[in-house]
């Protein structure tokens, strides 16, 4: 019954017509339902095999990243395990964690200076090829020294689980999710820290910001590496330079909290930005700011039905009543008989305490503002 809620769960996401930028993250961070790992990452692919971007959970080492695309991808990396340049020869499907589970390479240079430093230690991959055969990606699951290898039967699940994914890259964007007025909420990446100087030099990023630095600056990839860490999310970062310092020539007390919003294809990025004084006439102030991202409603609203104890069939009738849809609207949306929609709504309610749609949507709410 878990995979199966899990598989919907997947196949529900590939439906709702996402930015791919918006469907992969989703989809990964999903995709732990189903087969439980330490961090997940997808590669973008040409259908030659060139890696054009990837997105990966947590946080970015900005130098260990460089170290594997200056010294390790598709060069030292065949040392230890087929090369990235290897998948458009490779069919779709998963290659399993066992050719790696060798004493030999947890020797190599591979695991020692860029596996081990990010805590991975056991991976399997997927394929992703889409309807007409042509190479889409790599889908990666990593595990940690402290969790057990893959297995088959987690290969296994991997494998159903690739079509969804490939379903879903190649599905029409909705017109909803073009539609750069869409409701954001805060997604639950925690907010990242920057110290800056007013003139712009970087002091000091938290873990995680160079990986939302660079997702606002468009992406991750080999060229975004490239860039320093102090000129990452450029624009972003003069822009609250610029009203920091303003705001800074206003008297004590009357000045706003600086704030930007920032928007592309990964999700909205909102900046606030607090000046310290200094503590002497020796040190300059500096500039403190907050960097969050926020992702479409309907993605945290997913995850909220995720959260709730009940079946694929009734949560989708909890989309349809929270979106303001009536029952007959509902059973007419998903196919099926109007007395299916008021028995899966009267399990929802019994299941959820609730007595109305009402109640339905303050839950569903409250699930959301919980991240």
């Amino acid at each position: 019954m878990k995979t199966a809620r899990a598989l919907s769960d997947l196949r529900d996401l590939g439906r709702l017509g996402l930015a791919p930028e918006t469907f992969v993250p989703a989809f990964l961070e999903a995709l732990h339902g189903l087969v439980a790992s330490y961090r997940n990452l997808f590669d973008w692919t040409d259908a030659q095999g060139r890696l054009l971007r990837y997105f990966i959970e947590g946080p970015v080492d900005h130098r260990i990243a460089r170290l594997y695309f200056e010294e390790f991808h598709n060069t030292r990396e065949a040392d230890a395990m087929p090369a990235f340049e290897t998948l458009p020869a490779t069919p779709a499907g998963v290659r399993g964690a066992k050719a790696l589970a060798q004493p030999a390479f947890f020797r190599t240079a591979l695991y020692q200076e860029i596996w081990r430093p990010q805590g991975f230690h056991s991976r399997i991959e997927g394929v992703v090829r889409g309807r007409g055969g042509q190479l889409l990606g790599s889908l990666v699951l990593y595990r940690s020294a402290d969790q057990p290898v893959f297995d088959s039967a987690d290969e296994q699940r991997l494998a159903a689980a690739l079509p969804l994914l490939a379903e879903g890259l190649e599905s029409p964007v909705s017109e909803a999710a073009q539609d750069p007025e869409q409701p954001h909420v805060r997604s639950p990446e925690p907010t990242q820290t920057l110290l800056l100087t007013p003139s712009g030099r970087l002091c000091h990023a938290s873990p995680g910001a160079m990986r939302l630095l660079m997702l606002a600056d468009g992406g991750l990839g080999p060229e975004s590496l490239n860039r320093p860490l102090s000129h990452l999310g450029d624009g972003v970062l003069c822009a609250m330079l610029t009203q920091v310092r303003a705001l800074a020539a206003l008297p004590p007390g009357r000045a706003p909290l600086p704030r930007l919003i920032h928007q592309n294809a990964w999700g909205r990025f909102v900046l606030e930005g607090h000046l310290l004084q200094a503590q002497s006439a020796d040190c300059e102030p500096m500039v403190l700011v907050h960097l969050s991202r926020w992702e479409p409603h309907h993605v945290a609203l997913s995850r909220a039905l995720r959260s709730l104890p009940l079946t694929p069939g009734q949560r989708a009738v909890c989309r349809e009543l929270y979106l303001g849809a009536s029952h007959n609207e509902v059973a007419d949306r998903l196919q099926v008989a109007p007395a299916t929609v008021v028995d899966h709504v009267r399990k929802v309610y019994r299941a959820l305490d609730l007595r109305s749609t009402l109640e339905l949507r303050a839950t569903l709410d409250r699930h959301i503002a919980a991240v």
